[in-house]
C-alpha cells in the first residue's frame, strides 16, 4: 500500500514539474527536431557503411527522441500513440542509409543484368526513406498539437460551448435579501411554476429566473423570493430556459 502511494505522489510530482515547464519543454523539443533534421541529412549525405558510426547515431536518435516522446505521454493516450509511431519512423528513416539494400527492391523490367538494377533499388530506398522520415516527423508535429495547442485544430467562429453561455450568470444559493427592514418571504421554486413546469423540472439542473431584476440560475428544487422572482421563458415554445441536467434535451 505505501508503494502505491509512493508511486502515485511521483507520478503527480512527475506532472506537476511537467506542467510547470510547458514552455521550456516546448523548446527543447524544436531543438530536439532540428538535430533529427541534421542527423537525417547527415545519414543521407556520408553513406557511411561502418557500424561505428551507425551505432552512435542510432543512440543519439534514440535518446533524442525518448526525450520527444516522454514530453508527450502525460498529456493522453491518442498524442502519445502517435507521437510513438511518429518517432518510430523517424528513427528508422535516419538508421536506413547506414544498411544499404544489397538486392534490387523493385526489380526492373527487362534489366539485363543485376548491376543494372542496383542503382534503382538504392533510388527505392533513399525515396522510402525520406518518405518515412517526413511522414514520422509530420505525425511527432501532429502529436505535440494535439498535446499543446489543440486550439490549433478548432475551427473559428466555431459556437460557444453549452457550458460557456451560463456562466455570466450567478447561482442563486437560496439566499434571504432584505426588502427595507423585512426579510423577503421564501418559498420553493417549484411553487412558482406552472404544471407543465414542474413536471419537466427533472430535465434542469438550474433555471433562469429574474430575481430582484437580475438574472441568477436558480435550482428547481431551491427557494427564491415569492415575489421578486420571474422565470424565463422561451419566446417560442414558452418552456422554460435552463441549464439542462442531462445531454441531450433542449429546452
Amino acid at each position: 500500500m505505501a508503494g502505491k502511494q509512493a508511486g502515485r505522489a511521483a507520478f503527480s510530482g512527475a506532472r506537476a514539474w511537467f506542467r510547470r515547464h510547458e514552455q521550456t519543454l516546448l523548446i527543447i523539443n524544436g531543438v530536439n527536431i532540428a538535430l533529427l533534421f541534421m542527423l537525417y541529412f547527415f545519414s543521407v549525405a556520408t553513406h557511411a557503411s561502418t557500424y561505428a558510426a551507425a551505432g552512435f547515431v542510432s543512440a543519439f536518435a534514440a535518446v533524442l527522441a525518448a526525450f520527444i516522446f516522454a514530453t508527450v505521454v502525460w498529456k493522453g493516450l491518442v498524442p502519445a500513440i502517435m507521437c510513438m509511431l511518429g518517432i518510430v519512423l523517424v528513427h528508422n528513416a535516419i538508421i536506413l542509409p547506414y544498411y544499404p539494400p544489397s538486392v534490387p527492391a523493385f526489380p526492373e523490367v527487362g534489366v539485363s543484368s543485376p548491376s543494372a538494377a542496383e542503382p534503382s533499388a538504392e533510388v527505392s530506398a533513399m525515396v522510402a526513406t525520406g518518405m518515412h522520415f517526413f511522414l514520422g516527423l509530420g505525425m511527432v508535429g501532429f502529436a505535440m498539437i494535439i498535446a499543446y495547442r489543440p486550439g490549433f485544430l478548432f475551427a473559428r467562429n466555431r459556437p460557444p460551448p453549452a457550458e460557456d453561455q451560463w456562466a455570466r450568470y450567478p447561482v442563486w444559493y437560496d439566499n434571504v435579501k432584505l426588502v427595507g427592514d423585512h426579510r423577503e418571504p421564501m418559498v420553493p421554486a417549484k411553487s412558482l411554476m406552472e404544471d407543465r413546469d414542474r413536471y419537466l423540472a427533472w430535465r434542469y439542473e438550474y433555471v433562469l429566473a429574474k430575481i430582484y431584476g437580475a438574472p441568477h440560475l436558480v435550482r428547481p428544487l431551491g427557494l427564491v423570493p415569492e415575489k421578486q422572482t420571474v422565470f424565463v421563458r422561451d419566446d417560442e415554445t414558452g418552456l422554460l430556459v435552463g441549464k439542462v441536467r442531462h445531454s441531450g434535451y433542449f429546452t
